[in-house]
């Protein structure tokens, strides 16, 4: 299941002017460790940093944190593996957000074209599996259909009253 989509769009030479005005600062504050290791092996380094803001803005709207609530830019990363496909990685403070929210698997894409840079994310809800596995409460099917029960009760229309006469 879905816990979240999002989308960010971003000119790439924004980022490229910051880098410009910045150097290694920005990519410090920008980067995780393992992706700054990528940086280092990359031809085109303001692209791989544009491809990455827009990545990490992408994940936090799929979050509904934003770079705020908990999350900072350095709480979440993309880096590819070694078939080149990116992959949501998380700093250990991110982790425990991701692990709060009951978010599970992500996913992002990146494209570049005409000097836009457009990342989209998809974050899955943890399974019921994994949220015990990390000590969230064991919902059964029994404690599942007694929650709907209650849920429908509360919404239905109250009982009309008889009135008797006499």
């Amino acid at each position: 299941m879905i816990f979240g989509v999002g989308v960010d769009v971003l000119q790439q030479e924004r980022i490229v002017r910051t880098y410009q005005r910045f150097g290694e600062h920005f990519v410090r504050r920008l980067l995780l460790p393992e992706e700054r290791a990528q940086l280092a092996h990359t031809q085109r380094p303001e692209r791989f940093l544009a491809m990455r803001f827009a990545a990490k803005e992408a994940v936090v709207k799929a979050m509904g944190t934003g770079f705020a609530h908990g999350m900072w830019i350095r709480d979440v990363g993309v880096v590819q593996n070694r078939w080149g496909k990116p992959e949501v990685v998380y700093s250990a403070r991110g982790e425990r957000m991701r692990r709060k929210l009951g978010i599970g698997a992500g996913h992002v894409t990146l494209t570049d074209e005409a000097g836009l840079i457009v990342a989209v994310a998809v974050l899955e809800r943890a399974t019921p599996k994994l949220a015990a596995a990390r000590g969230a409460p064991k919902v059964t099917a029994k404690a599942s259909a007694s929650a709907a029960r209650a849920a429908t009760t509360r919404t239905a229309k109250p009982k009309q009253r008889r009135v008797v006469r006499r």
